[in-house]
């Protein structure tokens, strides 16, 4: 093994095992925890802790590699992103009291569970719970296979990209399984940390020591691409954005993190300071991407542009940082999800077929669930998968049709499962048909996403059904004692 792999990937491993310790000792991981205390970590977490959970679960290592890289090829349409985090986590700040409240009053672990109770339809949770699963296992294949690539990056091609996947998968098992949520928001707290503020630290010395700083990098992509500082055309724009805003909402993991904070009151604190850092973190690297342009040895290799910038500047050790960096990202999200869809298959799922189930035996149920998912997720992300990445993109399109049964049937006590139910069933084809036919949906909706126009059917028809059908009385208990809650809570 090469000098420079051997200083890089000590980086890395001085600070994973570091991390595992860490973890241990503040989790105070217990082999026998409850299923609150796994599912939710026993609604314990202060807002700081809940502000780098959402963001940590947030952000992905593709962050650090595709997302910059698409600001290399494409430029200021890349920003999109960073418009969707400010409005999306600014959104978050409204509605996610709301979600912690019905999750408190009722004992709500997951999203499945709130449809069950809002709309009495354990069918249509079933269907979404295994919907939302399916849909979100290419993004923990991308997890693991980002996490290869980083690994073998890092060394050099000394380390395989499978091992890097294998050492991926044990890690994360390491402090999941006993853990839980606790275990996962303990390790999001620190890898947020990591995340947000060494990026920073990392794109300021790049910009400086490459361009000369910000300023004079963006004059010369000014001279030499001013097509990349282009806005694009409002509908594309506009489409991407509000993929983006609606889908995060319906990922499990994420309506998950609404469930952790210790009150209502520390999820709005985490959230009115995570759009800040989000957003500026998100930024600056996609702006240090579009001045990446200029560099020919980043064009040829868009994804792999901050690694190979950090090499190019630092050599060994600051690509070891920026290799801690990347993993981070992809760890915390990869944890959330991981432990999300255990409990979700275990506590919505299995459970119907065994009403039964004590408190022990789900959690027992909800590790060896982690496990299956962590093995399968990575044994497929060491194939070659070409589609990946567009199937993991086009995955976002049809995430955003879960959004009119879940924050409709928050916000508003008029929705039902009728209504619930006809508006997925007409919503979520007009999308998969617009997919399916992109000539079509061109020449007649010029370049809004067919995600978005699905939804509006989607939306259209739920709010039509739900006004020509009577109010349900229990809905109404439900909303008043919710809103008992949050006039307490403030």
């Amino acid at each position: 093994m090469k000098k420079e792999s051997l200083i890089a990937i000590g980086v890395v491993a001085i600070y994973m095992i570091a991390v595992n310790l860490w973890i241990r000792k503040r989790a105070k991981l217990e082999s026998d925890a409850d299923m609150d205390g796994f599912a939710v970590g026993g609604r314990s977490f202060k807002w700081y802790m809940v502000m780098f959970t959402i963001l940590a679960t947030w952000y992905t290592g593709s962050c650090f590699t595709g997302a910059f890289g698409y600001a290399v090829s494409f430029g200021v349409f890349a920003l999109y992103d960073t418009t969707q985090v400010i409005i999306g986590l600014v959104f978050l700040y409204v509605i996610g009291p709301r979600i912690w409240t019905w999750g408190k009053v009722h004992h709500l672990y997951n999203l499945p569970e709130f449809i069950d109770l809002r709309y009495k339809d354990p069918v249509l949770s079933f269907v979404l719970a295994v919907y939302t699963i399916l849909i979100g296992f290419p993004w923990t294949m991308m997890a693991f296979k980002t996490f290869g690539y980083v690994i073998y990056a890092l060394t050099y091609g000394t380390i395989p990209f499978n091992v890097g996947i294998i050492i991926a998968v044990i890690f994360i098992l390491s402090y999941t399984l006993k853990g839980g949520q606790k275990g996962v928001v303990t390790s999001d707290f620190i890898q947020g940390i990591v995340m947000i503020f060494g990026s920073v630290i990392v794109i300021f010395i790049l910009a400086g020591k490459v361009f000369g700083g910000f300023g004079p990098m963006l004059q010369r992509v000014a001279a030499e691409h001013p097509e990349l500082l282009t806005i694009p055309d409002a509908p594309s724009w506009s489409s991407v954005i509000l993929v983006g805003i609606i889908g995060s909402y319906c990922w499990m993991e994420i309506f998950n993190r609404m469930f952790v904070a210790r009150s209502a009151r520390e999820l709005k604190l985490s959230t009115a300071g995570a759009p800040i850092l989000g957003a500026g973190m998100y930024l600056t690297l996609l702006v240090l991407g579009i001045g990446a342009s200029l560099l020919p040895e980043i064009v040829a290799d868009p994804e792999a542009g901050f690694l190979t910038m950090s090499k190019m500047v630092g050599g060994p050790i600051l690509l070891g940082l920026v290799g801690i960096i990347i993993l981070a990202a992809e760890i915390s999200s990869t944890d959330s999800g991981l432990v999300t869809g255990g409990v979700v298959i275990a506590n919505t799922i299995l459970k119907r077929l065994r009403p039964d189930m004590t408190d022990r035996q789900l959690v027992k149920t909800s590790r060896i669930v982690i496990v299956v998912e962590a093995c399968l997720a990575g044994g497929l992300a060491m194939l070659e998968l070409p589609m990946l990445m567009n199937i993991a993109i086009f995955t976002f399109e049809h995430i955003v049709h879960v959004f009119p049964t879940a924050i409709l049937g928050i916000l508003w006590h008029r929705g039902n499962r009728r209504a619930a139910w006809t508006g997925l069933l007409t919503g979520l084809p007009v999308t998969v048909l617009l997919g399916l036919y992109p000539e079509w949906s061109a020449a007649h909706f010029g370049t809004w996403a067919p995600g978005i126009l699905g939804l509006v059917v989607n939306i259209a028809v739920y709010v039509v059904v739900s006004l020509c059908s009577k109010p349900e009385s229990y809905v109404e208990e439900l909303f008043e004692e919710v809103h008992g809650h949050l006039k307490e809570a403030k």
